[in-house]
């Protein structure tokens, strides 16, 4: 009898724990941006460093500085460049790796009586973060983006010579006073405004990452292992894109399939619903679709992004 009941007991356990398993596939899970989480480490081959060049012969005169890379702090990830300088002393120059920031990014957009849409972005430092936001990036591809400063953070726009942010226009938003800080479990809502549709585009946020505390330059081998905006936590949001505005139904229901699996990855959509919009859109039925969003909205059966691209396929 005992064993029979506590057969049961484990039954019953491993049902409730099958059937949140299962509520939890069903409903969106938003998910943070995706960090690179790079190693840092010390150098295994380098070039003997250049002391001076010999005034008879023009030869360079090297030396074997020894660079290293030191962790400072696991979770914050903090480094130590370290080398034997010019004047013979030890040099140490620290930083942080750009994706010490844990963050997960949400977005709304709504439509103004100018005629124009409201892009709201809500960007959450989260607790596990290991350093304090000092950026975010977002990509548009619209003519007429309007930024508005958000709390601490001021907005600007990167150069598109820059290779990682050569396609569209990106959104800087970016701390510019030491005196405001946006400390893990902290957030901050940024906004734009544009005429253009909102579409899937990318984002990306950043910790500090300044080189700083030796007195001359880092050294070229220890310099070129930091990976730059590369290495900034990345994901996908919502942003204004000219292009969906003179698409017709067919054209925006194969764009609403191509976007599907980031709608996944991202978390924006639970697994029935997507599997059903799949076979509505293969089937060319944009119009199934948008008569579900509201419902399921409510349901959280699709994030708020994803809302906001079908409402606006009108």
């Amino acid at each position: 009898m005992r064993i029979t009941l506590v057969a049961l007991i484990f039954g019953l356990q491993a049902t409730l724990m099958g059937c949140a398993a299962q509520k939890a596939q069903t409903v969106v899970h938003r998910q943070p941006l995706e960090r690179l989480l790079r190693e840092y480490r010390t150098p295994t081959k380098y070039k003997l460093r250049v002391r001076d060049y010999d005034p008879r012969t023009g030869d360079p005169i090297t030396y074997d500085h020894k660079p290293r890379i030191e962790v400072i702090d696991v979770q914050a990830r903090k480094y130590a460049f370290k080398w034997i300088g010019f004047d013979g002393l030890e040099k140490t120059a620290t930083f942080q790796s750009g994706d010490a920031v844990d963050v997960m990014v949400s977005a709304t957009v709504s439509s103004m009586e100018s005629a124009k849409y409201l892009y709201s972005y809500d960007v959450k430092n989260l607790p596990s973060s290991g350093a304090n936001l000092k950026r975010f990036v977002v990509q548009t591809f619209a003519s007429d983006v309007k930024p508005e400063k958000g709390g601490a953070l001021f907005p600007g726009f990167f150069s598109q010579e820059i290779p990682s942010f050569s396609q569209g226009k990106w959104l800087d938003f970016a701390d510019a006073r030491y005196y405001e800080q946006i400390y893990p479990g902290q957030a901050v809502t940024v906004h734009l405004t544009s005429s253009a549709p909102p579409g899937l585009v990318e984002c990306r946020a950043s910790a500090e990452t300044v080189v700083e505390g030796a007195d001359e330059d880092t050294p070229e081998d220890l310099d070129s292992l930091l990976i730059g905006f590369d290495e900034y936590p990345h994901g996908y949001t919502i942003g204004p894109v000219e292009a969906l505005d003179n698409r017709n139904a067919g054209e925006r229901t194969k764009y609403l399939l191509d976007k599907l699996p980031a709608f996944r990855r991202a978390g924006w959509i639970a697994e029935d619903a997507a599997n059903q919009y799949e076979q509505y859109l293969r089937n060319g039925d944009l119009q199934s679709v948008r008569r579900r969003i509201e419902q399921d909205l409510k349901a959280q059966q699709i994030a708020r992004e994803v809302y906001g691209i079908i409402d606006a396929m009108k």
